[in-house]
C-alpha cells in the first residue's frame, strides 16, 4: 500500500522507480504482494473522485494506529462495493445476454428479421423475436441498429433501463449509460417513451441526438448524419478535453487510464484506430509533451514531461 501511493504522486522520482522495483525484487513475497494489490486496485480503478482519493490515502497512512487503520479500511470497502457490485452485475448480464462482447471487442450481428445490429465494445443485448413483436433489451454498452427492411411488418423496439424506442425503418445507435440513455439519429425516425411516461411518446428524427432518463429528455443536440466512429474501429476527438478523451479510451482497454490533474483540460484533436489504444495513448502524449507512466500494463497515468 506503501508503494503504491507513493507511485501516484506527482513528484515520483526515478529514485522512487527504482527503489519500488528494488523491494518487489528482494523477496518473492513482495513480488506476490504487489501482485495481489495490484489485481485489487484494478478491481477499484471505479474509484477516481477526490473525495474518495483522499479517504485511500487516510485510510493507509503509515502514522496511523492498527484500530483506527482497520475501521478506516472498512469504509474505504464499503465506499468500494459499488466498484465490486458492477463487475458482478456485468458477469450476471453475460450471463443471461443473448450476445455480448468484451472489452476492446466488437461483433456485428445479422438478425432473423434482418435487421443488422452492431455491438460495440463491452456490451451485452438480449434479443426477444415473437410472432407480433420484436424487442431488444440493452442491457450494458452501447449497439448501432440498421434497419432498412422490415420483412414482415412487425416493427422494432429497443429497451433500456430508462425507456423505451421504437422503430419501424431506421439507422441509430444508443447507448447506456449510468441512469442515461443517448440515443442518436442517423436515417428515418423513430420515437421514444421514458419508463416514467409510458403515454408520452417523442419523435426522434435523423440528424438529432438526445439524452433521456426515466422522466424524459435531459439534453437534445444536432448531429452529423454519419454513423459513429467506433462503428468503422476509430475514435475521433475534436477539442476533446484530455480527462474526458482518456475516459472515453478507458471503454476499450482494461485497467485504470487517468492524468495528472493538472492536465484535465488539455484539449486532444484527432482520429485513433482503436485497434492499439497503447498506440494512442503514446501519440496522445508525444502531441501533447506529456510523459507516459506505466507502473504496470494496467495502470497508466499522463504526466507532465520533465525537463
Amino acid at each position: 500500500m506503501h508503494w503504491h501511493l507513493e507511485l501516484q504522486e506527482r513528484e515520483a522520482s526515478e529514485e522512487t522507480l527504482a527503489s519500488w522495483m528494488q523491494w518487489r525484487q528482494a523477496h518473492p513475497a513482495h513480488e506476490h504482494a504487489w501482485q495481489r494489490a495490484e489485481a485489487f486496485f484494478l478491481r477499484m480503478s471505479a474509484m477516481r473522485s477526490p473525495q474518495q482519493r483522499h479517504l485511500a490515502n487516510a485510510t493507509l497512512r503509515p502514522v496511523m494506529s492498527r484500530r483506527t487503520a482497520i475501521k478506516q479500511l472498512g469504509i474505504l470497502l464499503a465506499a468500494g462495493a459499488t466498484a465490486w457490485s458492477m463487475k458482478d452485475t456485468a458477469l450476471l448480464q453475460d450471463l443471461s445476454a443473448d450476445y455480448h462482447t468484451r472489452i476492446g471487442e466488437q461483433r456485428r450481428l445479422a438478425l432473423a428479421d434482418e435487421t443488422q445490429v452492431q455491438l460495440n465494445t463491452d456490451s451485452a443485448i438480449k434479443v426477444m423475436f415473437e410472432r407480433q413483436a420484436r424487442r431488444i433489451e440493452l442491457l450494458r454498452g452501447e449497439i448501432l441498429v440498421t434497419r432498412d427492411k422490415r420483412v414482415d411488418g412487425v416493427p422494432l423496439s429497443i429497451h433500456t433501463g430508462e425507456g423505451r424506442l421504437d422503430v419501424a425503418l431506421a439507422r441509430f445507435s444508443v447507448r447506456q449509460r449510468a441512469g442515461i440513455t443517448q440515443v442518436s439519429v442517423y436515417e428515418g425516425t423513430l420515437t421514444m417513451s421514458p419508463s416514467a411516461q409510458r403515454q408520452a411518446l417523442l419523435v426522434l428524427k435523423a440528424g438529432e441526438q438526445v439524452l433521456f432518463d426515466a422522466r424524459g429528455i435531459t439534453a437534445r443536440q444536432a448531429i452529423a448524419l454519419t454513423p459513429p466512429a467506433w462503428a468503422q474501429g476509430m475514435l475521433v476527438a475534436q477539442g476533446q478535453p484530455l480527462q474526458d478523451f482518456l475516459n472515453e479510451l478507458s471503454r476499450y482497454r482494461r485497467g485504470h487510464l487517468s492524468c495528472d490533474p493538472a492536465l484535465a483540460d488539455l484539449r486532444v484533436s484527432g482520429t485513433f484506430p482503436l485497434a492499439n489504444t497503447e498506440r494512442i495513448l503514446f501519440a496522445v502524449a508525444d502531441t501533447l509533451q506529456l510523459d507516459v507512466r506505466q507502473f504496470t500494463r494496467y495502470w497508466v497515468t499522463l504526466k507532465p514531461r520533465l525537463a
